[in-house]
């Protein structure tokens, strides 16, 4: 398989000096970079664009992966048209594409102006860590440690997540607006009709319903994890399997999990906050809520009955705020006994001990689920609801 591996690499490349040949870069508008990524990802663009068909990509690389015939990988939407995800903030702002909602650009704020102190920089540092640096470093430390940029922080936490339409005009809108207003706040933002509804593959919703177990896997939560989940009827096919669904939380946060907020002070400074594992298991309902095309509001364990963590994850677990959310969808009094998530914590490795882990900027002081003990604890999950059918 390397000629073909190669083939299709070349062919992503070409598209990637295609797409920037001519274009000025800018903070806006950056180069395309091929740090850190994965090559499995620019093999797999490289054959989606050559053969304009996500399940031909999809057979190509089970192919060359060896991906074993009985695992299936199922495209969420039917469309070939090129779809771009939008993410909405808490504070009303809005975000446009995949990168600038997982990687937002640095804003120079009180945060950047003081040198973080040499005693605070963590082992496992690298050059662009090093570049963002807090004043009360004390009051960042976590979020130094997990290798987040402060000044890049979005100011304000994720409300929801949505698709948008391709628009070839949108970037040479955003360069002439930048190129009139060098100094503006904030760019050119979507609106709601920039919003579409992409037509769910009905695959997903045959798999849904002979499904022994249903799993929300682990990554960026508002970009690889909810989007799928936002489809019109996903929340109501999985609201209506009697069987066990797990929640996977990360072991360490990311830009889309961490915001800075206003301290109050007059000085301006700001502080940084990070969802907690209630905020995760809110997210995946509102995303479910937004799929569910009866609008029947069910209980949360109807969507989540599990929550798994690998054991030293740096995201805090407060069972009896996970017990008080579910709380707050009881609403129906003919139900005299209430069911809360059960949260189980699996045995974890470093993140730097496996490719994955390392690739997602996982450090030794980070955790992962050792994916040994976590199959086991699914198997065992799915052979319990097994034996209860029967």
């Amino acid at each position: 398989y390397r000629s073909i591996i190669r083939a299709y690499l070349v062919h992503f490349h070409n598209l990637i000096m295609q797409t920037h040949n001519g274009i000025r870069q800018s903070p806006a508008n950056p180069p395309f970079d091929f740090t850190g990524g994965s090559v499995g990802n620019f093999f797999f663009a490289g054959s989606r664009t050559f053969f304009g068909s996500l399940p031909a990509a999809i057979f190509l690389f089970s192919k060359v992966a060896e991906i074993p015939s009985g695992s299936r990988v199922i495209p969420a939407v039917l469309s070939e048209e090129r779809l771009v995800l939008g993410a909405v903030l808490k504070d009303g702002s809005r975000i446009r594409g995949q990168y600038k909602i997982s990687h937002p650009q640095p804003k120079l704020t009180r945060l950047q102006q003081t040198p973080k102190p040499q005693s605070f920089t963590p082992r496992h540092t690298n050059r662009r860590e090093r570049s963002g640096s807090g004043s009360s470093i004390s009051r960042h430390r976590q979020v130094v440690k997990s290798s987040l940029d402060i000044s890049s922080l979005h100011a304000s936490p994720m409300s929801r997540i949505a698709f948008l339409l391709n628009d070839p005009t949108w970037r040479r809108d955003v360069q002439r607006n930048q190129s009139l207003e060098k100094n503006a706040a904030s760019p050119k933002q979507w609106s709601d009709r920039h919003e579409v509804s992409p037509e769910i593959n009905p695959l997903v919703l045959d798999a849904i319903s002979n499904a022994n177990c249903i799993v929300y896997g682990c990554g960026s939560l508002f970009t690889s994890v909810l989007p799928s989940l936002v489809l019109d009827g996903v929340g109501s096919a999985i609201s209506s399997r009697n069987v066990h669904k797990v929640l996977l939380l990360n072991g360490w946060h990311d830009y889309e999990t961490s915001w800075t907020e206003s301290s109050g002070s007059d000085d301006g400074e700001r502080l940084v906050k990070q969802m907690d594992a209630t905020a995760f298991a809110k997210a995946v309902v509102d995303a479910l809520d937004q799929g569910d095309s009866t609008c029947s509001r069910p209980l949360v364990t109807n969507y989540i009955t599990h929550l798994f963590y690998p054991i030293g994850t740096e995201i805090k677990i407060d069972e009896q705020s996970l017990a008080s959310f579910c709380m707050t969808r009881e609403q129906q009094p003919q139900r005299q006994k209430f069911i809360d998530i059960q949260v189980r914590g699996i045995k974890s490795i470093p993140a730097d001990t496996c490719s994955e882990g390392s690739r997602s900027g996982g450090q030794s002081h980070h955790s992962v689920f050792d994916p040994r003990a976590l199959v086991d604890a699914l198997l065992e999950l799915a052979s319990e609801e097994k034996s209860s059918q029967r």
